[in-house]
């Protein structure tokens, strides 16, 4: 029988033959020598799982290996390492937990499986001594996890904001672009790929908390339910929204934001954002992915690159296999992987303060600014900037805000929309980082 300490060589079965699992497919056929020289372990393609094997991938796969059966792959003890690429929650989550019942590697790119069931993988992966890898369920072939779990190992995390959905970063860098308003943004991404025929969880930021949910476990030492990350969508957002971020100094972006706080607590929200122009973060357009992290040791860094697509998040899901090839023998599950090691709670919402952008619509006459000021001021929310711009009887009323917490500010928002003089409160907006 063969040991781990012996075993020259590495049986792979990937689960899933779309996007991802053709990457992947490609990788391992095609730099197959490439690998076995950085990792001293021939990586053998054993089976490649899905329900359609006959649709043409763009890569000559030997028959023998494809199948239709993925628990075929699973249950077979020559099998090694189980890449689940198919993406949603069943039925990956029954091939995960039957490859780690069966004491397989597993790795994933699935990152609502992760947000969802991640801390039981973990568990049970522990529990049978083998490991489940994740890198390419958060930024594609951006290597954020491992950077987390080794490079700054030894900071404590102080921060971290990320652009961490191509398709809504695709979107606001056409509105900006090109004053496209967001439906017709979206039908273009749709074309490109770049979006789902139903873009909800894009949109509405579901994604974005899957992965904010994933990194904040990682960086904060802290189990996190996705369900209580604070959660706003960029539907909203208006080509008007745009062009006066653009006047005030900002971009416009979707951001998940993890920010340590004391007494175990951390900021988690998914929400627009104004970034500052001059912030790296405001530079990050189309398709392209970005986590900006600052640590107490490091200080400021950030990480960029291509956040889908089939080769990028392929390379992250090919690190992960190169990981396990090369700390294969040492056995046992990655400690820094558990999310347990503190208990930390989510900040309430309304008890975060930031600088709001507020857009109101509102009569054109004498005493408006007067009568909004006079809320602002009862709710103690101070303001920065005012601004002013009439057109045919309708009055655009523009205010950002210094530092206030969200509770007086919704208060505030409330009262003012039942003005007389206030037809609509357009947009509201956190500015600032």
């Amino acid at each position: 029988m063969i040991t781990r300490m012996s075993q020259s060589e590495l049986n792979i079965a990937v689960l899933g033959f779309g996007t991802v699992g053709a990457g992947v497919v490609k990788m391992l056929l095609h730099n197959g020598d490439l690998l076995t020289k950085r990792t001293g372990k021939k990586l053998t393609l054993k089976y490649v799982a899905d329900l359609d094997i006959k649709k043409d991938r763009g890569v000559k796969v030997p028959k023998n290996i494809l199948t239709t059966d993925a628990l075929r792959a699973v249950n077979d003890p020559a099998v090694d390492i189980v890449v689940e690429v198919i993406g949603g929650v069943q039925p990956a989550k029954k091939f995960i937990e039957a490859a780690l019942k069966n004491k397989k590697q597993v790795i994933t790119s699935n990152k609502e499986v992760i947000a969802k069931y991640g801390r039981a993988f973990i568990a049970l992966a522990a529990q049978q001594q083998v490991n489940i890898l994740f890198e390419a369920s958060v930024g594609g072939g951006i290597p954020i996890i491992n950077a987390l779990t080794k490079a700054l190992a030894g900071n404590n995390i102080r921060r971290i904001y990320g652009i961490v959905n191509g398709t809504t970063n695709y979107i606001l860098t056409k509105m900006y672009r090109e004053n496209t308003e967001l439906d017709i943004a979206l039908k273009e991404a749709q074309a490109l790929g770049y979006a789902e025929a139903d873009p909800t969880n894009d949109l509405d930021g579901h994604d974005v908390v899957y992965k904010l949910s994933i990194l904040a476990g990682i960086a904060f030492n802290s189990h996190f339910n996705y369900q209580d990350i604070y959660r706003e969508g960029i539907r909203g957002l208006s080509t008007v929204d745009i062009a006066l971020a653009r006047e005030f100094g900002y971009v416009i972006k979707l951001l998940a934001i993890g920010i340590a706080r004391e007494a175990q607590q951390v900021e988690l929200r998914v929400h627009p954002v104004m970034v500052p122009q001059k912030h790296p973060l405001a530079t990050v357009n189309d398709s392209f992915n970005a986590v900006f992290v600052e640590g107490d040791c490091v200080g400021e860094t950030m990480f960029y690159g291509r956040g889908a697509g089939e080769l990028p998040t392929a390379s992250a899901v090919i690190g992960d296999i190169v990981d396990l090839a090369l700390h294969y023998e040492m056995g046992g599950t990655n400690p820094a992987l558990h999310f347990n090691f503190m208990q930390k709670k989510i900040v309430p919402s309304g008890a975060i303060s930031s600088e709001f952008f507020i857009r109101l619509q509102v009569k054109d006459e004498p005493g408006v600014l007067a009568a909004v000021s006079k809320i602002c001021a009862n709710n103690r929310v101070s303001i920065k900037t005012v601004q002013q711009k009439d057109a045919n009887g309708v009055a655009h009323l523009v205010i950002i805000t210094h530092l206030v917490k969200e509770a007086a500010l919704q208060k505030a928002i409330k009262q003012i929309g039942a003005l007389r003089q206030v037809l609509e409160v357009s947009s509201v907006i956190r500015a600032g980082l």
